[in-house]
C-alpha cells in the first residue's frame, strides 16, 4: 500500500488529499470524507476515467509546469487551472515565503520522521541550496536544504531524533 498527502488547488481553492494506493484502487480522504476511486487510462497517459463512488468522469489533463504542480484539466468538457503538490513541496514553497518576510530562516521538518544526519553546526555557513539535514520519512530519505546563503545560528537536532511535521530543526541567519 502507498500513502501520499497532497495539497490540490483548484481555481484558487485549496484543499488538503490523503491519498492511499492497493491493488491498482485509490481511497482519497478530502475534508473528512473518504471517496474509492478507480482510475482507467485511454491510449493517451493524458486521458482517463475516474469512477469516484459509482460516478463516471472523463478527465483530460495537459501539464502547464510541471516542475511547479500546475496544470490543465478537463472534466466532463468543464476546464480548471489546477495545482498539485507534495507535501515536500509544500514546506519548500512555505520556506520560501519565510525566507522572502524575515530575516532569519528555519529549516523544517515537511512531514514526521527521523532525523538521520545534521550536516551543520552552529556557526557554519550555508550557501542557499546547501543540504543540513537528512530526514528519513515514511521509508524513504529526504536531503532538507537551506533556501538561503548565511551562518547556523542554531540547531535544535541531532541524528535519531524523531520529530513532528513542521518542527524547527536549523535556524540561519542571512547573510
Amino acid at each position: 500500500m502507498v500513502a501520499m498527502k497532497f495539497v490540490v488547488r483548484v481555481d484558487g481553492q485549496e484543499r488538503i488529499l490523503h491519498v492511499t494506493r492497493e491493488d491498482g484502487r485509490y481511497q482519497i480522504q478530502i475534508d473528512g470524507r473518504a471517496l474509492s476511486v478507480d482510475c482507467q487510462t485511454f491510449g493517451d497517459p493524458n486521458t482517463f476515467s475516474l469512477l469516484i463512488d459509482r460516478r463516471s468522469f472523463l478527465v483530460e489533463s495537459a501539464p502547464v509546469r510541471p516542475d511547479t504542480g500546475e496544470y490543465f484539466a478537463r472534466v466532463m468538457g468543464r476546464h480548471y487551472d489546477v495545482e498539485v503538490l507534495d507535501e515536500l513541496l509544500v514546506a519548500v514553497r512555505d520556506a520560501e515565503k519565510e525566507h522572502e518576510h524575515t530575516g532569519d530562516f528555519t529549516v523544517k521538518a515537511p512531514m514526521p520522521g527521523l532525523v538521520v544526519e545534521v550536516r551543520i553546526a552552529v556557526g557554519d555557513h550555508v550557501a542557499a541550496g546547501d543540504s543540513v539535514v537528512v530526514m528519513e520519512a515514511m521509508k524513504m530519505r529526504n536531503e532538507l536544504s537551506s533556501v538561503v546563503a548565511g551562518t547556523v545560528k542554531s540547531v535544535s537536532v541531532a541524528a535519531g531524533d524523531k520529530v513532528d511535521s513542521q518542527a524547527a530543526l536549523v535556524t540561519i541567519e542571512r547573510d
